[in-house]
C-alpha cells in the first residue's frame, strides 16, 4: 500500500476508534465516520467494507501487538516440567492484565452487547481469541508429547486453562464489580488455577 493510502486507513481508523468510544460501536455508522473524516463513503469503502472490519482494525491497533508478545511466551519447549509451569505462571500473570485492562473490558462488553446484531462477535473470534488459543493449544500438545501432561485433547486442555485462570476476575470485571486487580492477588490467584490444572492434566507416574 502506498504512503497516501496507508495514511489515509489510518485517519479512518483513528476517527473510529475516537466515535466508537464516544457513542459506542452499535450507534456509529459509516456516514458518520465518513463525516468526521471528511471525504465521501465511497472513498471510506475502498479501504473497508463494514463497519465491523474497521472495528477489527481499532482493535488490532489497540491490542494486537500485545497479544502477539503475550502469546510469544509459549513458542518456546519446556524442557520439563517444572519449566512449563513457569512459562504457563508467566503467560498466565501477563493474559490477566491484559484482558482484564479496562480496554479490553470495554471491547469484551461491547462484543456481548452486539453478538446478536452483527457478524463482529464471529469476525473478532476468528481473527483473535480463536488464534491465540489454537498457539496455546499447541504448546498443550507439546507438553503432552513430552509426558509434562497426560495425553489428552490439546485444544480442550487450552480453553480449561484459560476457564480456570479467569474464573476469579472475568465475570467481576466485566460487571464492574471488581475494579482493580492487585498484583499479589492475581499472582495467587494464578497459583490456585495452576493447581487445578495439574490436578487435572499432570501425567502420573512412569
Amino acid at each position: 500500500m502506498r504512503k497516501k493510502s496507508e495514511e489515509r486507513r489510518q485517519a479512518i481508523i483513528d476517527v473510529a476508534a475516537e466515535l466508537f468510544n464516544e457513542i459506542g460501536f452499535d450507534r456509529a455508522s459509516m456516514a458518520e465516520i465518513s463525516a468526521r473524516l471528511g471525504g465521501s463513503k465511497a472513498t471510506l469503502y475502498n479501504y473497508f467494507s463494514s463497519k465491523e472490519e474497521i472495528f477489527l482494525a481499532v482493535m488490532k491497533q489497540q491490542a494486537g501487538m500485545q497479544f502477539e508478545s503475550l502469546f510469544a511466551i509459549l513458542a518456546e519447549d519446556s524442557k520439563g516440567p517444572d519449566q512449563a509451569r513457569a512459562t504457563l505462571k508467566l503467560f498466565a500473570n501477563k493474559y490477566l492484565h491484559l484482558v482484564l485492562s479496562p480496554e479490553v473490558i470495554a471491547v469484551r462488553r461491547l462484543l456481548y452487547y452486539n453478538a446478536e446484531r452483527s457478524e463482529l462477535g464471529c469476525m473478532y473470534y476468528e481473527n483473535g481469541p480463536r488464534r491465540g488459543w489454537l498457539a496455546i493449544a499447541d504448546f498443550m500438545k507439546r507438553a503432552m508429547e513430552k509426558g509434562i501432561f497426560r495425553e489428552a485433547d490439546p485444544w480442550l486442555a487450552g480453553i480449561q486453562f484459560r476457564v480456570l485462570i479467569e474464573a476469579e476476575w472475568a465475570e467481576g470485571r466485566i460487571l464492574n464489580v471488581i475494579t482493580s486487580l492487585p498484583p499479589a492477588k492475581v499472582k495467587e490467584s494464578v497459583e490456585r488455577a495452576l493447581d487445578a490444572f495439574y490436578r487435572i492434566y499432570a501425567a502420573g507416574p512412569a
